[in-house]
């Protein structure tokens, strides 16, 4: 799909994922431990469906160009 900007979506990812790494280490060490599980849960499901949305969203609109 043109378009795509797939690096920036995994350097993204990158960081999400070494701060969702030191998010929960944070939480152990301060007894939050579920807490910060629960939070890091959140955050990757909004993650989730903001890419999934714009992926459906470009889909769409390059779809809608490829037609037209």
């Amino acid at each position: 799909m043109e378009g795509r900007n797939t690096g920036l979506r995994s350097i993204f990812i990158i960081f999400w994922i070494i701060g969702s790494i030191f998010w929960i280490m944070i939480g152990a060490l301060d007894g939050n431990f579920i807490q910060s599980v629960i939070a890091i849960a959140i955050g990757w499901i909004l993650l989730f469906l903001y890419f999934w949305i714009k992926d459906e969203y470009m889909r769409k609109k390059w779809n809608d160009l490829d037609e037209g």
